[in-house]
């Protein structure tokens, strides 16, 4: 006798109803291309800064020095403006052959800095990266920009700039970039390993 409440006829099990499969993008495409910027993104969280975390200053003023300081023109694509944003934040922080700001409150330090002063970091920092980003690009996670090293014109080996896609949170990341695989560039930085 069942029990009260309780249906005794057996269950039926259904297929599972399949799902497309999706196309996959060849390496170096477009597709991969905004599957590494969404790692580089994901994985460029704070560390935290290491030897000049000593010289703190509140949160607020590095907030804006993290914050792009330039106005977006009318219509301006997103992609354009991060480029723009990010060879603003690498000129104000002592990476090119310029001087950086003056104003100390819009330096920022990297996730890893092998520096004990402010001094001697931006004199690690200078003439280190060429002023214009090579690439640049955004999508919902965020934007990021590379830049060419100064001393390496072979373009295997890059910095990058990252920032969220409301232009806010610009950090260089500690680790470089290199080309995407399966890439002409990617190959040919291969072939020139010793």
């Amino acid at each position: 006798m069942p029990l009260a409440g309780t249906d005794c006829r057996p269950l039926l099990l259904r297929r599972r109803a399949s799902r497309p499969q999706l196309k996959r993008g060849p390496l170096g495409g477009p597709l991969m291309r905004r599957a590494l910027l969404a790692m580089v993104l994901l994985w460029s969280a704070p560390i935290g800064s290491s030897v000049l975390a000593g010289q703190t200053r509140p949160a607020d003023t590095l907030e804006a020095a993290r914050t792009c300081l330039l106005v977006r023109a009318h219509r301006e694509p997103a992609d354009s403006f991060a480029r723009r944003c990010a060879e603003e934040f690498i000129a104000r922080n002592g990476y090119t052959s310029s001087p950086p700001t003056a104003d100390t409150s819009l330096w920022t330090p990297e996730s890893i800095e092998f520096a004990s002063s402010w001094a001697d970091a931006l004199q690690r920092r200078h003439n280190t990266l060429f002023p214009r980003a090579e690439s640049a690009g955004c999508e919902t996670g965020g934007c990021a920009a590379t830049f060419r090293y100064a001393s390496d014109t072979s373009l295997c080996h890059m910095r990058i700039v990252t920032m969220s896609s409301s232009f806010k949170g610009m950090r260089m990341q500690h680790q470089e970039v290199q080309p995407a695989p399966g890439t002409p560039r990617a190959r040919a930085c291969a072939r020139q390993k010793p």
